[in-house]
Protein backbone atom coordinates (compact mmCIF):
# COMPACT_ATOMS: atom_id res chain seq x y z
CA UNK A 1 0.00 0.00 0.00
CA UNK A 2 0.70 3.85 0.12
CA UNK A 3 4.26 4.87 1.93
CA UNK A 4 2.30 8.14 3.60
CA UNK A 5 -0.47 7.34 6.20
CA UNK A 6 -1.63 3.91 7.33
CA UNK A 7 -5.12 3.09 6.22
CA UNK A 8 -7.99 0.57 7.49
CA UNK A 9 -11.21 -1.06 6.40
CA UNK A 10 -13.47 -2.92 8.75
CA UNK A 11 -15.65 -5.66 7.57
CA UNK A 12 -18.79 -6.29 9.93
CA UNK A 13 -19.97 -10.10 9.44
CA UNK A 14 -23.32 -10.88 10.99
CA UNK A 15 -27.09 -11.30 9.88
CA UNK A 16 -28.34 -9.73 12.85
CA UNK A 17 -26.11 -6.17 11.47
CA UNK A 18 -28.18 -6.48 7.94
CA UNK A 19 -31.44 -7.17 9.65
CA UNK A 20 -31.30 -3.93 11.99
CA UNK A 21 -31.71 -6.14 15.37
CA UNK A 22 -27.79 -5.48 16.41
CA UNK A 23 -26.05 -1.65 16.13
CA UNK A 24 -22.69 -1.93 15.00
CA UNK A 25 -20.77 -0.37 17.57
CA UNK A 26 -17.64 -2.61 16.78
CA UNK A 27 -17.40 -0.13 13.68
CA UNK A 28 -17.37 3.01 15.59
CA UNK A 29 -15.05 2.05 17.96
CA UNK A 30 -12.76 0.83 15.62
CA UNK A 31 -13.01 4.02 13.88
CA UNK A 32 -12.48 6.50 16.92
CA UNK A 33 -9.86 3.83 18.24
CA UNK A 34 -7.61 3.70 15.19
CA UNK A 35 -7.87 7.52 15.18
CA UNK A 36 -6.05 8.14 17.88
CA UNK A 37 -3.44 6.08 16.55
CA UNK A 38 -3.15 8.15 13.00
CA UNK A 39 -5.03 5.20 11.20
CA UNK A 40 -7.59 6.52 8.91
CA UNK A 41 -10.46 4.22 7.93
CA UNK A 42 -11.39 4.40 4.83
CA UNK A 43 -13.96 2.02 3.43
CA UNK A 44 -16.38 -0.45 5.62
CA UNK A 45 -18.58 -3.54 4.55
CA UNK A 46 -21.36 -5.09 6.21
CA UNK A 47 -22.03 -8.67 4.81
CA UNK A 48 -24.35 -11.37 6.42
CA UNK A 49 -23.07 -14.64 7.65
CA UNK A 50 -22.43 -15.75 3.70
CA UNK A 51 -18.86 -17.34 3.27
CA UNK A 52 -18.88 -15.69 -0.10
CA UNK A 53 -19.82 -12.58 0.62
CA UNK A 54 -17.27 -12.59 3.58
CA UNK A 55 -14.48 -13.25 0.93
CA UNK A 56 -16.06 -10.94 -1.37
CA UNK A 57 -15.33 -7.91 1.14
CA UNK A 58 -12.25 -9.09 2.46
CA UNK A 59 -10.66 -9.13 -1.28
CA UNK A 60 -12.55 -5.77 -2.04
CA UNK A 61 -10.99 -4.60 1.17
CA UNK A 62 -7.27 -5.79 0.36
CA UNK A 63 -7.33 -3.54 -2.45
CA UNK A 64 -7.76 -0.29 -0.63
CA UNK A 65 -6.21 -0.36 2.93
CA UNK A 66 -3.05 -1.84 4.78
CA UNK A 67 -5.09 -3.09 7.58
CA UNK A 68 -8.10 -5.05 6.53
CA UNK A 69 -9.90 -6.00 10.32
CA UNK A 70 -12.77 -8.37 10.21
CA UNK A 71 -15.20 -8.32 12.74
CA UNK A 72 -17.50 -11.42 13.59
CA UNK A 73 -18.05 -15.16 12.78
CA UNK A 74 -15.67 -16.47 14.80
CA UNK A 75 -17.58 -18.21 17.27
CA UNK A 76 -18.85 -22.10 17.51
CA UNK A 77 -22.25 -22.21 15.73
CA UNK A 78 -22.31 -23.32 12.30
CA UNK A 79 -23.12 -19.71 10.99
CA UNK A 80 -19.44 -18.25 12.21
CA UNK A 81 -17.51 -18.82 8.89
CA UNK A 82 -15.58 -15.76 8.53
CA UNK A 83 -12.30 -17.82 9.28
CA UNK A 84 -13.44 -20.40 6.10
CA UNK A 85 -13.91 -17.16 3.71
CA UNK A 86 -10.93 -15.76 4.98
CA UNK A 87 -8.76 -18.55 4.24
CA UNK A 88 -10.54 -19.69 1.13
CA UNK A 89 -9.62 -15.74 -0.15
CA UNK A 90 -5.85 -16.32 0.96
CA UNK A 91 -5.30 -19.68 -0.19
CA UNK A 92 -4.46 -21.03 3.27
CA UNK A 93 -5.42 -24.09 5.21
CA UNK A 94 -6.44 -24.00 8.69
CA UNK A 95 -4.41 -25.63 11.19
CA UNK A 96 -5.06 -26.37 15.20
CA UNK A 97 -2.69 -23.94 16.75
CA UNK A 98 -1.56 -25.67 20.00
CA UNK A 99 -1.42 -22.62 22.18
CA UNK A 100 -4.87 -21.98 21.48
CA UNK A 101 -6.44 -25.64 22.26
CA UNK A 102 -4.47 -25.44 25.84
CA UNK A 103 -6.65 -22.22 26.22
CA UNK A 104 -9.58 -23.02 25.53
CA UNK A 105 -8.94 -26.76 27.76
CA UNK A 106 -8.17 -24.55 30.53
CA UNK A 107 -10.86 -22.41 29.83
CA UNK A 108 -13.29 -24.79 30.30
CA UNK A 109 -11.55 -26.85 33.13
CA UNK A 110 -12.20 -23.90 35.28
CA UNK A 111 -15.90 -23.80 34.24
CA UNK A 112 -15.79 -27.63 35.78
CA UNK A 113 -15.73 -29.16 32.06
CA UNK A 114 -12.88 -31.91 31.71
CA UNK A 115 -13.65 -32.00 27.67
CA UNK A 116 -14.19 -28.92 25.35
CA UNK A 117 -17.24 -29.47 22.96
CA UNK A 118 -16.88 -29.95 19.94
CA UNK A 119 -18.17 -27.04 18.31
CA UNK A 120 -16.02 -24.39 20.56
CA UNK A 121 -12.85 -27.17 19.97
CA UNK A 122 -13.06 -25.17 16.38
CA UNK A 123 -12.53 -22.28 17.67
CA UNK A 124 -9.01 -23.89 18.32
CA UNK A 125 -8.35 -23.65 14.22
CA UNK A 126 -6.17 -20.67 13.16
CA UNK A 127 -5.02 -19.78 9.26
CA UNK A 128 -1.82 -21.14 8.89
CA UNK A 129 1.43 -18.47 9.50
CA UNK A 130 -0.88 -16.55 11.39
CA UNK A 131 -0.39 -15.06 15.12
CA UNK A 132 -3.50 -15.79 17.49
CA UNK A 133 -4.37 -12.58 19.87
CA UNK A 134 -5.03 -13.51 23.09
CA UNK A 135 -9.05 -12.99 23.90
CA UNK A 136 -9.05 -12.62 27.69
CA UNK A 137 -13.16 -11.94 27.77
CA UNK A 138 -13.81 -14.87 25.68
CA UNK A 139 -12.96 -18.16 23.95
CA UNK A 140 -12.70 -17.56 20.37
CA UNK A 141 -9.05 -15.81 20.23
CA UNK A 142 -8.41 -12.57 17.37
CA UNK A 143 -6.51 -14.15 14.53
CA UNK A 144 -3.35 -12.21 13.39
CA UNK A 145 -0.94 -12.30 9.50
CA UNK A 146 0.06 -10.58 6.72
CA UNK A 147 -0.93 -11.24 2.97
CA UNK A 148 1.90 -9.26 0.98
CA UNK A 149 1.68 -5.54 2.14
CA UNK A 150 -1.75 -5.84 4.05
CA UNK A 151 -2.40 -6.64 7.73
CA UNK A 152 -5.54 -8.94 8.16
CA UNK A 153 -7.48 -9.05 11.83
CA UNK A 154 -9.95 -11.35 12.66
CA UNK A 155 -12.12 -10.18 15.68
CA UNK A 156 -14.59 -11.93 17.26
CA UNK A 157 -18.01 -9.35 17.00
CA UNK A 158 -18.39 -9.49 21.03
CA UNK A 159 -17.52 -5.49 21.57
CA UNK A 160 -16.34 -6.37 25.05
CA UNK A 161 -13.60 -9.05 23.64
CA UNK A 162 -13.22 -7.33 20.15
CA UNK A 163 -12.17 -4.05 22.72
CA UNK A 164 -9.56 -6.21 24.55
CA UNK A 165 -7.80 -7.65 21.69
CA UNK A 166 -7.78 -4.52 19.91
CA UNK A 167 -6.27 -2.95 23.13
CA UNK A 168 -3.95 -5.65 23.79
CA UNK A 169 -2.67 -7.72 22.25
CA UNK A 170 -3.39 -6.40 18.96
CA UNK A 171 -2.02 -2.72 19.86
CA UNK A 172 1.55 -3.55 18.96
CA UNK A 173 1.22 -4.52 15.58
CA UNK A 174 -0.96 -1.26 15.02
CA UNK A 175 1.94 1.01 16.69
CA UNK A 176 4.28 -0.82 14.39
CA UNK A 177 2.33 -0.25 11.41
CA UNK A 178 1.91 3.32 11.70
CA UNK A 179 5.90 3.27 12.63
CA UNK A 180 6.59 2.36 8.88
CA UNK A 181 4.77 4.99 7.69
CA UNK A 182 6.62 8.00 6.12
CA UNK A 183 4.23 10.64 7.15
CA UNK A 184 1.57 9.55 9.57
CA UNK A 185 -1.56 11.65 10.24
CA UNK A 186 -2.19 12.36 13.64
CA UNK A 187 -5.48 13.64 15.30
CA UNK A 188 -6.17 15.64 18.32
CA UNK A 189 -9.34 15.56 19.69
CA UNK A 190 -11.11 17.98 21.84
CA UNK A 191 -13.91 16.29 23.81
CA UNK A 192 -16.94 18.76 24.96
CA UNK A 193 -20.87 18.50 26.13
CA UNK A 194 -23.36 21.11 26.90
CA UNK A 195 -23.70 23.47 23.39
CA UNK A 196 -25.24 22.53 20.10
CA UNK A 197 -23.13 21.34 17.32
CA UNK A 198 -25.01 24.31 15.39
CA UNK A 199 -24.05 27.24 17.70
CA UNK A 200 -20.46 25.47 18.74
CA UNK A 201 -19.31 25.47 14.86
CA UNK A 202 -20.67 29.22 14.64
CA UNK A 203 -18.35 30.59 17.49
CA UNK A 204 -15.49 28.05 16.32
CA UNK A 205 -15.53 29.17 12.73
CA UNK A 206 -15.71 33.08 13.77
CA UNK A 207 -12.28 32.74 15.93
CA UNK A 208 -10.72 30.12 13.12
CA UNK A 209 -11.61 33.14 10.31
CA UNK A 210 -8.96 35.27 12.32
CA UNK A 211 -6.12 32.42 11.89
CA UNK A 212 -3.86 33.33 9.24
CA UNK A 213 -4.35 31.02 6.11
CA UNK A 214 -0.50 29.83 6.64
CA UNK A 215 -1.11 28.47 10.06
CA UNK A 216 -4.71 26.95 8.80
CA UNK A 217 -2.54 25.08 6.26
CA UNK A 218 -2.94 21.03 6.23
CA UNK A 219 -4.77 21.09 8.76
CA UNK A 220 -8.36 19.96 9.35
CA UNK A 221 -11.42 20.47 11.67
CA UNK A 222 -13.91 17.79 11.97
CA UNK A 223 -17.46 18.01 13.93
CA UNK A 224 -18.52 14.51 15.78
CA UNK A 225 -21.58 15.55 17.42
CA UNK A 226 -23.26 12.70 19.11
CA UNK A 227 -26.31 12.51 22.20
CA UNK A 228 -23.57 13.06 24.88
CA UNK A 229 -21.81 15.99 22.76
CA UNK A 230 -19.75 17.34 20.32
CA UNK A 231 -15.71 16.30 19.63
CA UNK A 232 -13.56 18.74 17.44
CA UNK A 233 -11.32 16.17 15.84
CA UNK A 234 -7.88 18.01 14.38
CA UNK A 235 -6.08 16.42 11.82
CA UNK A 236 -2.91 16.92 10.66
CA UNK A 237 0.11 15.09 8.72
CA UNK A 238 3.60 14.85 9.82
CA UNK A 239 6.54 12.68 11.12
CA UNK A 240 5.96 12.69 14.55
CA UNK A 241 2.99 13.57 16.73
CA UNK A 242 5.29 16.53 18.38
CA UNK A 243 5.54 18.09 14.32
CA UNK A 244 1.83 17.49 13.62
CA UNK A 245 0.74 19.35 17.34
CA UNK A 246 2.67 22.20 16.62
CA UNK A 247 0.98 22.94 13.50
CA UNK A 248 -2.75 21.74 15.31
CA UNK A 249 -1.69 24.39 18.65
CA UNK A 250 -2.11 28.12 17.13
CA UNK A 251 -5.89 26.85 15.64
CA UNK A 252 -6.49 25.18 19.12
CA UNK A 253 -5.37 28.62 21.00
CA UNK A 254 -7.60 30.63 18.81
CA UNK A 255 -10.89 28.52 20.11
CA UNK A 256 -9.71 28.24 23.66
CA UNK A 257 -12.28 31.05 25.10
CA UNK A 258 -14.78 29.36 23.02
CA UNK A 259 -14.72 25.48 23.88
CA UNK A 260 -12.98 25.95 27.47
CA UNK A 261 -16.85 26.16 29.25
CA UNK A 262 -17.64 23.38 27.52
CA UNK A 263 -14.47 21.21 27.26
CA UNK A 264 -13.82 17.95 29.30
CA UNK A 265 -10.22 16.15 29.37
CA UNK A 266 -11.09 12.40 28.74
CA UNK A 267 -8.70 9.98 27.04
CA UNK A 268 -11.97 8.10 26.00
CA UNK A 269 -14.00 10.40 25.60
CA UNK A 270 -16.18 9.77 28.58
CA UNK A 271 -17.74 12.13 30.74
CA UNK A 272 -18.00 9.83 33.08
CA UNK A 273 -14.46 8.87 33.08
CA UNK A 274 -13.38 11.94 33.41
CA UNK A 275 -15.27 13.22 36.38
CA UNK A 276 -14.50 9.37 38.11
CA UNK A 277 -10.65 10.85 37.33
CA UNK A 278 -10.92 14.22 38.82
CA UNK A 279 -12.75 12.82 42.21
CA UNK A 280 -10.03 10.01 42.85
CA UNK A 281 -7.43 13.28 42.49
CA UNK A 282 -8.81 15.03 44.59
CA UNK A 283 -10.13 11.89 47.11
CA UNK A 284 -13.95 12.66 47.21
CA UNK A 285 -17.03 10.49 46.57
CA UNK A 286 -20.13 10.79 44.71
CA UNK A 287 -23.63 10.09 45.69
CA UNK A 288 -26.77 9.88 42.79
CA UNK A 289 -30.48 9.89 43.65
CA UNK A 290 -31.97 9.42 40.04
CA UNK A 291 -36.24 10.00 39.10
CA UNK A 292 -36.67 9.85 35.28
CA UNK A 293 -32.92 8.94 34.43
CA UNK A 294 -33.55 5.69 36.53
CA UNK A 295 -30.26 4.58 37.47
CA UNK A 296 -28.90 5.14 34.09
CA UNK A 297 -26.09 7.63 35.42
CA UNK A 298 -25.42 5.44 38.43
CA UNK A 299 -24.45 2.81 35.56
CA UNK A 300 -22.22 5.34 33.44
CA UNK A 301 -20.28 6.28 36.55
CA UNK A 302 -19.73 2.45 37.97
CA UNK A 303 -18.92 1.59 34.40
CA UNK A 304 -15.78 3.16 34.90
CA UNK A 305 -13.00 1.02 36.19
CA UNK A 306 -11.93 2.12 39.93
CA UNK A 307 -15.73 3.96 40.47
CA UNK A 308 -15.65 1.57 43.93
CA UNK A 309 -12.98 4.78 44.79
CA UNK A 310 -15.52 7.54 44.08
CA UNK A 311 -18.62 6.45 44.22
CA UNK A 312 -20.96 5.83 47.96
CA UNK A 313 -24.06 4.65 46.04
CA UNK A 314 -27.32 5.66 44.18
CA UNK A 315 -30.78 5.15 45.02
CA UNK A 316 -34.16 5.28 42.14
CA UNK A 317 -36.69 7.38 43.42
CA UNK A 318 -38.99 7.05 41.46
CA UNK A 319 -42.30 7.22 43.24
CA UNK A 320 -43.24 10.10 45.54
CA UNK A 321 -43.24 7.61 48.75
CA UNK A 322 -39.84 6.68 47.86
CA UNK A 323 -38.01 10.31 47.30
CA UNK A 324 -40.05 10.98 51.00
CA UNK A 325 -39.12 8.02 52.63
CA UNK A 326 -35.40 7.12 51.42
CA UNK A 327 -34.07 10.61 50.95
CA UNK A 328 -36.06 12.96 53.36
CA UNK A 329 -38.13 14.93 50.63
CA UNK A 330 -40.77 17.22 52.07
CA UNK A 331 -44.28 16.36 51.16
CA UNK A 332 -45.21 20.07 51.18
CA UNK A 333 -43.01 20.55 49.00
CA UNK A 334 -43.86 17.76 46.84
CA UNK A 335 -47.49 18.74 47.12
CA UNK A 336 -46.66 22.61 46.41
CA UNK A 337 -44.08 22.58 43.50
CA UNK A 338 -44.75 18.87 42.26
CA UNK A 339 -41.85 16.10 41.78
CA UNK A 340 -40.27 18.00 38.72
CA UNK A 341 -38.91 20.65 40.53
CA UNK A 342 -36.05 22.65 41.75
CA UNK A 343 -36.97 22.24 45.15
CA UNK A 344 -37.48 18.72 45.04
CA UNK A 345 -34.09 18.11 42.77
CA UNK A 346 -32.67 19.84 45.32
CA UNK A 347 -33.66 17.90 48.01
CA UNK A 348 -32.56 15.03 45.87
CA UNK A 349 -29.25 15.78 46.01
CA UNK A 350 -28.78 16.71 49.60
CA UNK A 351 -30.29 13.77 50.83
CA UNK A 352 -28.57 11.04 48.93
CA UNK A 353 -25.25 13.11 49.90
CA UNK A 354 -26.61 13.33 53.36
CA UNK A 355 -27.55 9.27 53.41
CA UNK A 356 -24.62 8.32 51.28
CA UNK A 357 -21.74 10.35 53.96
CA UNK A 358 -20.58 11.79 50.03
CA UNK A 359 -18.80 14.72 49.79
CA UNK A 360 -21.05 15.05 46.00
CA UNK A 361 -24.74 14.64 45.58
CA UNK A 362 -26.66 14.41 42.00
CA UNK A 363 -30.67 14.67 42.18
CA UNK A 364 -32.29 14.50 38.62
CA UNK A 365 -36.26 14.57 38.37
CA UNK A 366 -37.92 14.97 35.32
CA UNK A 367 -40.43 14.17 32.33
CA UNK A 368 -38.97 11.79 30.07
CA UNK A 369 -41.80 10.77 27.82
CA UNK A 370 -43.99 10.16 26.02
CA UNK A 371 -45.99 10.75 28.67
CA UNK A 372 -46.71 12.75 31.76
CA UNK A 373 -46.09 16.08 30.33
CA UNK A 374 -48.39 19.51 30.92
CA UNK A 375 -48.06 22.77 29.52
CA UNK A 376 -46.13 23.98 32.63
CA UNK A 377 -43.87 20.98 32.50
CA UNK A 378 -43.78 19.38 28.81
CA UNK A 379 -41.84 16.49 28.10
CA UNK A 380 -38.35 16.84 28.50
CA UNK A 381 -38.64 18.79 31.48
CA UNK A 382 -35.45 17.72 33.82
CA UNK A 383 -34.62 19.86 36.53
CA UNK A 384 -30.96 18.55 37.19
CA UNK A 385 -29.07 19.61 41.25
CA UNK A 386 -25.69 18.87 42.34
CA UNK A 387 -24.44 19.55 45.99
CA UNK A 388 -20.88 20.36 46.84
CA UNK A 389 -20.97 20.11 51.10
CA UNK A 390 -23.85 22.34 51.87
CA UNK A 391 -23.83 24.34 48.90
CA UNK A 392 -26.60 23.39 45.94
CA UNK A 393 -26.98 24.64 42.44
CA UNK A 394 -29.86 23.56 40.31
CA UNK A 395 -30.42 24.37 36.96
CA UNK A 396 -33.83 23.45 34.74
CA UNK A 397 -33.47 21.46 30.78
CA UNK A 398 -35.80 21.24 28.13
CA UNK A 399 -34.83 18.23 25.65
CA UNK A 400 -36.03 17.14 22.50
CA UNK A 401 -36.49 13.93 21.19
CA UNK A 402 -37.46 10.50 22.59
CA UNK A 403 -37.28 8.85 26.02
CA UNK A 404 -34.45 7.33 25.21
CA UNK A 405 -33.21 10.69 24.42
CA UNK A 406 -34.11 12.87 26.96
CA UNK A 407 -32.52 10.54 29.65
CA UNK A 408 -29.26 10.57 27.81
CA UNK A 409 -29.08 13.80 27.54
CA UNK A 410 -30.42 14.67 31.32
CA UNK A 411 -27.61 11.96 32.55
CA UNK A 412 -24.75 13.84 30.59
CA UNK A 413 -25.68 17.06 31.99
CA UNK A 414 -25.81 16.33 35.26
CA UNK A 415 -22.11 15.08 34.94
CA UNK A 416 -21.22 18.08 33.25
CA UNK A 417 -22.36 19.76 36.40
CA UNK A 418 -20.37 17.71 38.57
CA UNK A 419 -17.48 18.36 36.65
CA UNK A 420 -17.72 22.08 36.01
CA UNK A 421 -18.04 22.34 40.04
CA UNK A 422 -14.87 20.08 40.43
CA UNK A 423 -13.56 22.22 38.14
CA UNK A 424 -14.01 25.25 39.55
CA UNK A 425 -13.47 23.75 43.05
CA UNK A 426 -10.17 22.60 42.55
CA UNK A 427 -8.64 25.51 40.59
Amino acid sequence: MSQGAASAAVVSVGNELLFGETLDTNAAWLGRKLATLGISVVRGYTVGDVAEDVGWAVREAIQVADLVLVTGGLGPTPDDLTKVAVADVLGRDLVVDDRVRESLQERYREQGMEDVPPAAYDQAYVLAGSDPLHNAEGTAPGIFLRSDETMIVLLPGVPRELEDIVSGSLLPHLERLQRNASDRVWHHVIHTTGIAESRLTALVEERLADVPDEERLGVRLAYLPDLRGVDLRFTAAGPSRDDAFARISPLMQSIEDVVKPYRFESDSGDLAEAVNQILREHGMTIAIAESCTGGLIAKQVTGIEGASDVFSGGIVAYSNESKIDLLGVSSADLAEHGAVSETVATQLALGVADLMNSDIGIGVTGVAGPSGGTEEKPVGTVWIATSLGDEVAATMCRYSGGRAAVRAKAGQAALAAVYRRLVDATA
